[in-house]
């Protein structure tokens, strides 16, 4: 009994500081191709299986966010080539089952099991930031203007604290979808004989990205052209999202792995608290220098 209040309290907490992760996002509604793979279930793991597996967890967490993000990109290149007369509610259900397929075949291959090496991880970390922003040149390139929201959205949002209560409902599918992995991790590290490496594919289970993916795609509320716009907005930025994640897992790891552990366990824990949740902080400071640099450079 006690064990299942310990794993309830921790997916009440888990899934609190992702509703205030998803109220903060709800100001930059450019940034959504950004944070479609935000590192909030990442640092969760990190935080709750100790530091002893941070690096091995890593290997294979590290693929995730360049998975998860390549597989976003394709379902929100399919529904564009499939244009306004057949991008219906069906064709995103069909998507979100082709995508999901690709995803398990992925990552059920040796190569992402067996993870990546602590000597390659920061020359892989590089890289993927260097070709994300490649794509992101080009996509800024050949649009006439990528869709985003004018600059006084940026800041719409903080004229009251009703944006908090309405980004929350609004996303309230998000939230339950976050709620659900964090679930099925905290499970499967309690309860079953899962390796460090499994730890690090469930800690980027994409149910969130898929999930709010499909809501736009199948949005009975929102017209068609409506979701194509949303889409075509957020293929712009979609593509320095796995660079985000990926310098997370690879900042919070190496710290988790090396730091010395404090002698006082409540001041232990908050320690390490301090360190997720100021990771997660320069992500967003992150997210939002680069939503305002591609709005400045595609904007004609």
């Amino acid at each position: 009994m006690t064990s299942v209040l310990r794993i309830a309290l921790r997916v009440a907490a888990g899934t609190l500081v992702y509703a205030g992760i998803v109220a903060a996002a709800a100001v930059l509604p450019a940034a959504a191709g950004l944070m479609l793979t935000f590192p909030a279930i990442n640092g969760l793991a990190f935080f709750f299986s100790g530091d002893a597996k941070a690096a091995s967890m890593a290997r294979t967490m590290l693929w995730m966010p360049v998975i998860n993000g390549a597989l976003c990109a394709l379902y929100m290149l399919v529904l564009l080539a499939l244009g306004t007369r057949s991008s219906t509610a069906l064709a995103g259900w069909l998507l979100l089952l082709l995508v999901v397929a690709l995803w398990y075949a992925c990552v059920s291959g040796k190569t992402v099991m067996e993870g990546i090496a602590p000597q390659y991880q920061l020359a892989y970390s590089i890289a993927a930031t260097l070709i994300g922003a490649v794509f992101v040149i080009i996509a800024v390139a050949s649009s006439a203007r990528p869709g985003t929201v004018p600059h006084e959205a940026y800041a719409t949002g903080w004229k009251n604290w009703g944006w908090v209560i309405e980004a929350m409902l609004q996303s309230k599918l998000k939230i339950v979808l976050f709620a659900v992995a964090l679930s099925a991790f905290i499970v499967a590290e309690a309860y079953l004989p899962i390796s460090d490496a499994a730890r690090g594919v469930l800690a980027g289970l994409p149910i969130v990205p898929f999930g709010g993916l499909v809501s736009i795609a199948g949005d009975p509320g929102t017209g068609v052209a409506e979701r194509i716009h949303i889409i075509r907005s957020m293929m712009t930025s979609v593509w320095l999202a796995p660079a985000v994640g990926i310098w997370f897992i690879y900042s919070i790891s190496k710290l988790f792995s090396t730091r010395r552990k404090l002698a006082v366990g409540w001041r232990n824990e908050a320690a390490r608290f301090a360190a997720v949740v100021v990771g997660w902080t320069a992500c967003f400071l992150i997210i939002i220098a680069i939503s305002a640099t591609i709005d400045a450079f595609g904007t004609p």
